[in-house]
């Protein structure tokens, strides 16, 4: 039964898969789960209390987890120290921050792989407790749900019929285990008047009556009918929500994502919106919305706009949702404009997918002048974002009239410092490393205008040194994820390269926040723009007095990036303080990659010289970028969890799982031999000593009958040793000796017989003495009848922890009685 929980968990597994990012994530889970369900399985076999099952259990999980996340700093890579220890709650709970900040798919850092494993280690023991210790394995079936309900709330796309169907049948298979075991407790099968089945003990074949017939027919059609529900019951649970759109939108998962969360007063607060972004870029074959546009080029859909940053992620402060702020005629203009422009108007009218979740925030062109929506509908002053504190209806139609205002790089390289932008737009939290502003620096340091750092830093991301990727490397637990992103790796998508250049201008002096929406998307045939969730994009807002917030563009676009993701040419540069132009941003000559990623904290780093720049044309991700180990080059902390600590601790898991069987049978023997006194000894020791006599002949190879009485045994041991249940040539037991065993050790084998009996037998059983130290003289006797062969299978697969190994009586003649 241990073994069934494991598989009934282990077919469980496929529902997380559409959760992580990374083909590996599933590894340390596994082996945690394999050592779970193999403690018991080996505990059990002892057949002593299985109290302590639970804490053994544990116990295997925490030997583990050194070797699984923190083997490259543990001596020989299993020892736990303090800073192993903490090590290990530092990368939990960064993998807890990592999942509560992120939407699915998340990464498969250390920190969300430990979190995983744990979390399915301990419900793999839970399921061992009930179905084998409470013998509820129906109980399992909770544990399955809620394993269920993580894809349902979390994932948009709901859940896939393939790992629905392997986890409902890994729960049947229990199930249908479990009521064989239970058969199999009964014992042989009791004939009736009518007789029994052909080979029973003591029965008469009688041939099948009517009766008879009839039960066997009942029997095809129970199982019948439970087949037949069990199919129902699962293609009911994998079609229904493929049939009901409503079941797909998931209005649970909606909810959960905090879209609104009143804090009190007119204020309401988003969880974090770039949970949405990452969302979105996970389904990119999916429409968003389609729309028609008096505009040839039309700008992006901006939806949110983050302002806070925590060091990690940009967030949304409060917005407001008073009744000033109701949508209702002219939105207010946005901060630095002096008056109304009177360029032409553009109207745009959008129509959100049937099937597209509820969108509390509309997304809009900037600027919108008026928006014309179904519902209650407010514009927060600052950001101007538009949205709702009701509950939004789906295929929304809304009408938007708007004023693209464009300035040209000569008009925005002429802007002075920010004098009418409410808040300061450039605060940063303490801590950051500082390497970040020494790269700001390096960047813009011949910059003269807030303009030309602008445009320096955006020809920094674009300039070929970063590769875009939706499936970017996992972060290293202990890296911050901003120097590993501007200094290492260089990988990202649009959410690192809008963050990062918003931190960035920050630091250079300009007021920076980030946006999130959707790019232009595709024009069709029929004149209309068509926009997907593949389109979901982030992008930063500059500010600059005069002109106020505008879009620049650090992602790469063409093939080789996001391909809808289009440059303004505002920020392309000027001719007097563009990119080509002395002060903006320096040539590969001037900051090489190594330099940029040169770690200050490694004393004695020969620092490269300027000339060892990368060659023109080459791959900048192609020259070595840091000391600190790069993601896939096998070091333990390279993207988490590299290959190289994952195979040790596999290897470590199956060496552990070989060894256990020695382990457990050690104590076995030890628990016996110490419960026997160095003098006299009563019935119960003299059973103990017979015991573990026999298990010491099965492992050896060796048969033993119950038919056989005690002297019969003995006389057996002494004459042949522990010989073999079968000789055949190449068998497992084949060569096997047949010396008869050392004279001391037959008399000590005459005297376990002779206190077994007494024990057995005798009305009042007496005391003999040295029984401990007959059963080690008898013991070393049989080892030394047998070859280093059958002493080295003895030790490593003990058979007599097999439970089919055990000797049975055999039936009698008679019937069978219980």
């Amino acid at each position: 039964m241990p073994l069934g929980s494991l598989a009934c968990m282990l077919m469980a597994l496929p529902l997380l898969d559409s959760l992580v990012r990374g083909g590996t994530w599933w590894v340390p889970a596994f082996v945690m789960m394999v050592a779970v369900a193999g403690v018991s399985a080996l505990y059990r076999l002892s057949g002593w209390n299985v109290l302590p099952v639970p804490f053994l259990q544990a116990l295997a999980v925490a030997l583990l987890a050194t070797p699984l996340f923190a083997g490259h700093m543990a001596p020989l890579g299993l020892l736990p120290t303090e800073r192993v220890l903490v090590h290990l709650v530092t990368v939990f709970e960064q993998g807890m921050k990592t999942i509560d900040a992120s939407a699915p798919p998340v990464s498969s850092s250390a920190g969300v792989m430990l979190v995983i494993a744990l979390a399915l280690a301990v419900l793999t023991g839970a399921a061992d407790f009930l179905a084998v210790t409470a013998r509820c394995p129906g109980m399992v079936g909770g544990l399955l749900l809620a394993l269920v309900s993580v894809p349902v709330l979390l994932d948009g796309s709901g859940l896939d019929w393939l790992p629905a169907t392997a986890c409902a049948v890994g729960f049947l298979a229990l199930l249908a285990m479990d009521m064989w075991v239970r058969g199999h407790e009964w014992g042989a099968r009791v004939p009736d008047e009518r007789g029994s089945r052909a080979g029973t003990p003591g029965s008469v074949r009688v041939p099948d009556g009517p009766d008879s017939r009839a039960r066997k027919l009942g029997a095809v059609r129970g199982v019948a009918t439970v087949s037949l529900a069990s199919a129902a019951a699962v293609l009911l649970a994998v079609t229904v929500p493929l049939m009901l759109p409503s079941l797909r939108t998931d209005t649970l998962r909606t909810m959960l994502d905090g879209t609104r969360i009143g804090t009190g007063g007119n204020h309401i607060t988003t969880t974090h919106p770039l949970v949405s972004l990452r969302r979105d870029l996970s389904f990119s074959d999916r429409r968003v919305l389609t729309y028609r546009t008096d505009a040839e080029q039309p700008p992006y859909l901006r939806t949110y706009v983050l302002d806070e940053f925590d060091g990690v992620n940009w967030t949304m402060t409060p917005v407001n949702a008073s009744i000033g702020t109701r949508v209702d005629g002219e939105l207010p203009l946005p901060t630095g404009w002096g008056s109304a422009p009177s360029e032409d108007v553009v109207t745009t009218r959008i129509s959100l997918d049937s099937e597209t979740p509820r969108m509390d925030f509309l997304p809009l062109p900037y600027w919108a002048r008026t928006v014309r929506a179904p519902g209650e509908w407010y514009a927060d002053p600052r950001s101007l974002m538009v949205f709702t504190t009701d509950s939004a209806p789906t295929g929304l139609n809304f009408t938007v009239e708007t004023v693209d205002r464009v300035p040209t790089a000569e008009e925005l390289a002429d802007t002075g410092n920010p004098r009418s932008l409410p808040g300061d737009y450039r605060n940063l939290p303490n801590g950051l490393d500082p390497r970040v502003r020494e790269l700001t620096d390096a960047l813009t340091e011949e910059a003269r205008t807030p303009y030309e750092r602008a445009v320096a830093l955006q020809e920094y991301f674009t300039g070929g040194a970063f590769t875009y990727d939706l499936d970017p490397p996992s972060v290293p637990s202990d890296a911050d994820p901003l120097v590993h992103f501007l200094l290492e790796d260089r990988v990202g998508y649009c959410e690192q390269f809008a963050g990062a250049m918003a931190v960035m201008a920050r630091q250079a002096g300009i007021p920076a926040r980030v946006a999130v929406g959707y790019t232009a998307g595709e024009r069709m045939g029929d004149g209309r723009w068509a926009v997907s969730s593949g389109d979901a994009h982030a992008w930063p807002e500059l500010y600059f007095e005069g002109a106020g917030w505008l879009r620049f563009e650090p992602t790469p676009a063409a093939a080789d990036g996001q391909g809808s993701a289009s440059v303004p040419d505002y920020s392309r540069g000027s001719e007097e303080g563009g990119a080509d132009s002395p002060g903006t941003v320096p040539e590969e000559s001037e900051l090489s990659p190594d330099e940029a990623s040169e770690d200050p904290r490694e004393d004695g780093a020969p620092e490269e010289e300027p000339s060892q720049a990368p060659e023109e044309g080459g791959e900048p991700e192609d020259e070595p970028t840091s000391s600190v180990a790069a993601p896939g080059d096998g070091s333990p902390t390279a993207g988490g969890l590299a290959w190289l600590p994952v195979a040790g601790a596999a290897a470590v898991g199956v060496l552990l799982l070989l060894v256990l069987p020695a382990l457990v049978r050690a104590l076995v023997r030890w628990s016996r031999t110490t419960a026997l006194s160095a003098g006299t000894a009563g019935a119960a020791e003299a059973h103990t000593a017979w015991r573990e006599l026999r298990d010491t002949c099965l492992d050896l190879g060796g048969t033993w009958t119950p038919a056989e009485s005690p002297r019969a045994t003995a006389e057996r041991l002494a004459r042949s040793g522990p010989s073999p249940a079968t000789a055949e040539p190449g068998g497992l037991m084949s060569g096997a000796a047949r010396e008869p065993v050392p004279p001391e050790a037959a008399e000590a084998l005459w005297r376990l017989a002779l206190a077994e009996e007494s024990a057995r037998y005798a009305p009042s059983p007496g005391s003999p003495e040295g029984l401990r130290e007959d059963l080690w003289t008898a013991l070393s006797g049989l080892d030394a009848a047998v070859g280093p062969g059958a002493r080295l299978r003895a030790v490593l697969l003990p058979r007599s922890l097999a439970p089919w190994h055990r000797p049975r009586p055999a039936p009698g003649p008679g019937p069978v009685t219980l």
